[in-house]
């Protein structure tokens, strides 16, 4: 039920925000949720490339040295908001190098 209403708070703001927003038609809504989808699938490879290269140096740190650092360490919400700012930013610089 939690889940249910924080989805509904977001389709809220979310339409207000597009409403009040709605006189500059230069931008599409279609393009916007396209530009989301690109996020969101650059996010995902982002966040699998960390995990991947955080659990490589783990089992390397593991190998090589007498420290034990448990995979436990990669399970930091940290992680996944440093994954969505380098997508941010990545896809960022990627469409404004299209747009140029």
């Amino acid at each position: 039920m939690d889940n249910l209403f924080i989805f509904f708070l977001v389709a809220i703001t979310s339409s207000f925000a597009y409403y009040a927003t709605n006189r500059h038609k230069s931008v599409t809504m279609l393009a916007a949720i396209r530009s989301f989808f690109e996020w969101t699938g650059t996010f995902s490879l982002f966040f699998v490339a960390n995990l991947a290269l955080g659990t490589l140096i783990v089992f390397f740190i593991r190998t090589f040295t007498p420290t034990f650092i448990a995979l436990y360490a990669l399970q930091n919400m940290l992680l996944l908001f440093l994954s969505a700012a380098q997508a941010f930013v990545f896809h960022h610089v990627w469409k404004r190098g299209s747009n140029e």
